[in-house]
């Protein structure tokens, strides 16, 4: 950037920031600093998504690819988190240089501004609160139309202030508002009663708690938008249910990974989740559980050897390090498998390999497939970690026992040669030394016993040496 231009720039009361086409900070002004507290150093290199409310991600991401087509895109709002936690409102407008494909991004703060048709109601302090909260607040009136709002719910929504101003809240369809969720406003407009409801917003794939206040004519209403604290609690809940099935015999290895998948693409609807076994030579991958994956897919690349350019599952395993693919058409990894897994709408695949707990010993691979390209964010990546972790308790336990399974067997076998095999050939040594003459020595049948006694014995080492291998094969799988 030129440095005059960037002198400039810095000294705005405006919000200027450079980026590049993946949403990474570049460069950012003065007063983009001051504003969110933020030094220099913790703003480059982050992705843009890292200072957005989680609301909003989708919509940039959405701007990121659009700019593309538009090369200019205006009145933009979106919430920035600040370094101490605030969120502010701001209007930017986003320019596609197309000489150095980076973003150029200015911004003005709409946080002192709270959207209120008739202001004079109220009160400045009121309205300073109320602008700076995280969560979502609106009031409607009795015929159900938006009379105020603050800049959380305008994020949320995903529209502008103009189109937000006196629309009817019935109408609101990026809310999600289903007959369960009416029913609950409308309870509260007829009988003045404060309520509560957490629901899941499909539009925007977020868990949404809202609370309800009637007063006199109109209704206030907050949104808080839950999703991180609600997917912890699913998550808990359903490692915890899928450690007791763990503990039940009633249940096959297969069948309590896939409720553990299941469970994990109900929390994360965008998901589609998949387990790879090993064979026992470690050559070769077998689906262990693909709850929702096309079954001609799951056909189409079971057996696949592993190595160092075979998709994200098969170069995972062999690396034994996490493969992230976020672009399935444009990756050389997946060059041999792009036309087998095209059909099927699957566009990005990140796996992590399963590895043994004593870490000797890679077991399977997880492998996450979304129907769009992306990279995952943190919540994500920890979800794959602790999903992962379960993994390998669920996997090793069933070879733990499988493992005393066998050695149990096997035992059990020692202890039936013991009891019988070597039983008959010492009866049969006991009963020729009986037999034996040992007042006359040279009587022929002490030939005849002693010969008995050889082929006896022969048949004794021979147990013997079987107990010795199978207790060899006991030690050796400790």
């Amino acid at each position: 950037m030129d440095s005059k231009l960037s002198f400039l720039l810095d000294q705005s009361n405006d919000f200027f920031v450079v980026l590049d086409r993946d949403g990474n900070v570049i460069h950012t002004n003065k007063t983009v600093r001051e504003v969110f507290g933020y030094t220099e150093a913790e703003i480059n290199g982050r992705n843009a998504n890292f200072f957005s409310h989680p609301a909003d991600i989708s919509r940039r991401e959405e701007l990121l690819a659009n700019i593309a087509v538009k090369r200019e895109i205006s009145g933009y709002e979106s919430r920035i988190k600040a370094k101490n936690g605030r969120y502010y409102n701001v209007s930017w407008r986003f320019t596609l240089n197309e000489q150095d494909n980076l973003l150029y991004a200015t911004g003005i703060n709409l946080t002192d501004k709270l959207n209120v048709d008739g202001p004079d109601s109220i009160t400045e302090n009121i309205e300073h609160i109320i602008q700076s909260f995280s969560e979502g607040f609106f009031i409607i009136d009795n015929n159900w139309k938006i009379k105020a709002f603050n800049p959380a719910f305008q994020a949320i929504t995903g529209l502008t202030a103009k189109q937000l101003t006196n629309l009817n809240f019935k109408e609101l369809n990026s809310l999600g508002i289903s007959d369960k969720l009416m029913a609950v406003f409308e309870n509260a407009f007829n009988r003045n009663n404060f309520n509560e409801i957490q629901y899941f917003n499909e539009h925007f794939n977020r868990w949404l708690r809202v609370n309800v206040y009637p007063y006199k004519n109109e209704t206030t209403i907050f949104i808080r938008d839950i999703t991180n604290i609600k997917r912890q609690q699913l998550i808990l809940a359903l490692e915890k249910n899928v450690l007791e099935l763990n503990a039940s015999p009633d249940y096959s290895l297969p069948q309590k990974v896939d409720v553990l998948l299941k469970g994990i693409e109900q929390i994360f609807p965008d998901m589609t989740c998949s387990v790879l076994e090993l064979d026992e030579a470690l050559e070769r991958l077998y689906h262990l559980s693909a709850p929702s994956l096309d079954p001609g897919y799951i056909e189409s690349i079971n057996g696949s050897q592993i190595g160092p350019g075979v998709g994200s599952c098969g170069t995972a395993i062999y690396h034994r390090t996490q493969v992230i693919v976020s672009d399935i058409e444009n990756d050389p990894l997946w060059n041999d498998y792009k036309d087998i897994i095209r059909p099927y709408g699957l566009k990005a695949c990140w796996s992590t390999p399963i590895i043994s707990s004593r870490g000797s010993a890679v077991l399977a691979a997880f492998a996450v497939y979304y129907k769009t390209q992306r990279k995952p964010v943190n919540e994500e990546l920890r979800m794959i970690e602790r999903t992962t972790n379960i993994l390998r308790v669920l996997i090793e336990n069933k070879r733990n026992q499988d493992f005393v399974a066998d050695q149990t067997r096997r035992l059990q076998e020692i202890a039936s040669i013991s009891s019988h095999e070597l039983r008959r050939p010492v009866a049969t040594i006991l009963g020729l030394v009986n037999l034996f003459d040992k007042n006359n020595a040279d009587n022929p049948l002490n030939k005849e016993i002693v010969s008995h006694l050889e082929i006896t014995a022969q048949e004794l080492d021979d147990v013997i040496h079987t107990i010795v291998e199978k207790t060899i094969y006991l030690k050796s799988e400790q």
